[in-house]
């Protein structure tokens, strides 16, 4: 679960809240799911499940549990190089948005 600490580390989970909501929301698209259906399956609002993939609200543990096994991932895939992301002077990769985009011309 996310925890807002106050100071500056509100900042840092926020903006590591933002890249889960962002990777959840590429998994979401991928598997073609409307973020409606995903927070149904979550049993949330869908403006809830807004605010999850926009990074202005974090995910609790239940909820990626249960995205795990709607988006057939690893709970790793939330993760990965999430450090990384947060420190974009270090990022030489694909960035969440490059990804993002890299779906939708897939998707046609």
């Amino acid at each position: 679960m996310w925890l807002s600490v106050g100071g500056m580390g509100d900042v840092m989970i926020s903006e590591k809240a933002m890249l889960v909501g962002n990777r959840i929301k590429m998994m979401r698209l991928a598997k073609g799911l409307r973020q409606k259906h995903v927070a149904d399956m979550l049993t949330i609002s869908q403006s809830n499940m807004s605010n999850i993939e926009s990074g202005r609200s974090g995910v609790n543990i239940e909820h990626l549990f249960t995205l795990q096994e709607i988006f057939a991932c690893s709970m790793n895939d939330f993760f990965v190089d999430i450090e990384k992301s947060a420190d974009k002077s270090s990022n030489k990769g694909y960035t969440v948005e490059d990804l993002f985009k890299i779906v939708a011309k897939l998707k046609g």
